[in-house]
This record gives structure tokens, C-alpha cells and sequence, in this order.
């Protein structure tokens, strides 16, 4: 019961923000919205109050979708749209794209946008997955396709050391990793990092014990381009089979996705 009170605050929450959002900008209703239920997650997630962390977020979810479809040529439409685009399911991002005018569909950094998105669309659940090849640590050559097939499951993970959420999935990774049987998961991440050096010492800190490589000297074979990745943390996991049966975009769905098969 405490948990249905607490999501009717939030739609009644919705329905006040609804009615005087008019007469204020775009930018200001997204900064608005954005700041107070981030800061209702942050006291949610001090709690440990997990339902009311998914109720928050869908809110915030719901709210971001409608102020994007709503406001179609807001002059700082394109900005809001570039900066939250990949945060929406495929669905959603196909209903926003047809709302958008012709004009502005065809810009450079709108095409750069939908061309990642149809990339994303390819890489997604259903797909089979696409072979990269980057650098580990030691300095040898890696193919994706050298580790499909050999266990149950490999997970994708594309991160780099200056990104918050990326690091704080690690040691939740790592502990579902070390839980598991041989030949259960294999994780292979893919790194981004311009400093090499820091890309090698966070991986020897936090002994993560599955396999590296990275694609930034291999501009000709980029694991993030073969993917559409533009945001990180996204993880991508691949069945024996090779094809692709989740893409996560954030740190908690990544390992809820993952403990989800093996539940199985």
C-alpha cells in the first residue's frame, strides 16, 4: 500500500507539473523536472527503496518523453533531443523521429543521430551480433568472435574510467562474474579511454580478471561505430549462439538483465 501512495503523489506530481509547464521554456521545464526527481532517486537509493527508485525513474521517463513530443520545434528542441535521445526505447524513438519536421530531419548532426540509431537498431535483441577487434592490455589483438560460443553468455561492456555510472558497475559485475561457474559468462569490455595508462591500472585496481581490449588506435575497425553506441555505460549480451539478447544503456538494468537469464 505504501509504495501505490507514493506513485499516486507522483502522478497527482505530474499532473501540477502538466498544467503550468506552458509558461515556461523547454530548457527550463527539463531542468526543472530533471533536478527534483533526481533528487527524490538520490534520497530513494540512501533508503535502499527500490520500488519507489523504479517508480521515479519511470516518472522521470514519462515526463522526459512527453516533453519531447510535445514540443517538436521548440528551438531548443534539438538540443534536448541530442542530449536524451538514447535514454528512449526504440518505440519511443521512432515515434519522436516522426514528429520531427523535414528541415530539420535532414541537418548534419540529425542524419549523424538517425544513421547511430539505425546502427543501434541492427545491434539490438534478435540481431546477431557484429565481430570487433581491439587491443588488450598486453598489447595483442582480440576478436569478438574468439570468445562466442565459448561459454553460455558474453556481455559487452562499453565504458571508460572518467565515467561515473561505468565505474560503479564494475564491482557489481565483478561480484556476479566471480559468483558463476566456468564457461556460465564471459565478459569482454571496451574501452574508450585516450589514457591507456589509466585504462591498465583501473583494470589491475579493481582486479577485473575477464578480457580488455580497446578500439581508440583502431579507428578502421571501432567497436563503438560497429554497435552505435553513443553513450556509456551500454552493455550488449550475446548468447551462445551469437545472437543478441539484451542491450542495456545504465548500470543497474546491466546486471538486471544479466542475473534475469540465468534465472532461467
Amino acid at each position: 500500500m505504501k509504495n501505490f501512495r507514493f506513485i499516486y503523489i507522483l502522478v497527482a506530481a505530474l499532473i501540477v507539473w502538466s498544467c503550468g509547464r506552458e509558461q515556461k521554456s523547454l530548457k527550463e521545464q527539463f531542468h526543472e523536472m530533471d533536478s527534483a526527481l533526481t533528487e527524490q532517486f538520490q534520497e530513494a537509493a540512501k533508503a535502499e527503496d527500490q520500488a519507489r527508485m523504479d517508480s521515479i525513474e519511470a516518472l522521470y521517463y514519462a515526463q522526459l518523453f512527453e516533453l519531447v513530443t510535445q514540443n517538436p520545434e521548440d528551438e531548443w528542441e534539438d538540443s534536448l533531443l541530442l542530449m536524451t535521445f538514447r535514454q528512449f526505447t526504440p518505440e519511443q524513438k521512432d515515434s519522436i523521429l516522426s514528429l520531427l519536421p523535414p528541415a530539420m530531419l535532414q541537418g548534419e548532426i540529425m542524419q549523424a543521430l538517425i544513421s547511430k540509431y539505425e546502427t543501434e537498431k541492427a545491434t539490438s535483441p534478435g540481431h546477431d551480433y557484429v565481430d570487433i577487434m581491439g587491443v588488450q592490455p598486453d598489447g595483442t589483438e582480440l576478436k569478438l568472435s574468439e570468445l562466442v560460443g565459448k561459454t553460455d553468455y558474453v556481455l559487452l561492456d562499453f565504458w571508460a574510467t572518467w565515467c561515473g555510472p561505468c565505474c560503479r558497475l564494475l564491482p557489481n559485475l565483478k561480484r556476479l562474474y566471480d559468483s558463476l561457474p566456468e564457461g556460465r559468462l564471459e565478459v569482454l569490455g571496451v574501452n574508450c579511454d585516450d589514457n591507456k595508462d589509466a585504462w591498465r591500472e583501473k583494470i589491475e585496481a579493481e582486479q577485473l580478471s575477464w578480457r580488455h581490449i580497446t578500439t581508440g588506435e583502431s579507428k578502421q575497425n571501432d567497436a563503438y561505430e560497429a554497435y552505435g553506441v553513443d553513450g556509456i555505460p551500454t552493455t550488449i549480451l550475446i548468447d551462445r549462439e551469437g545472437k543478441i539478447v539484451h542491450r542495456s544503456y545504465g548500470e543497474e538494468e546491466a546486471i538486471r538483465n544479466v542475473v534475469s537469464e540465468f534465472k532461467n
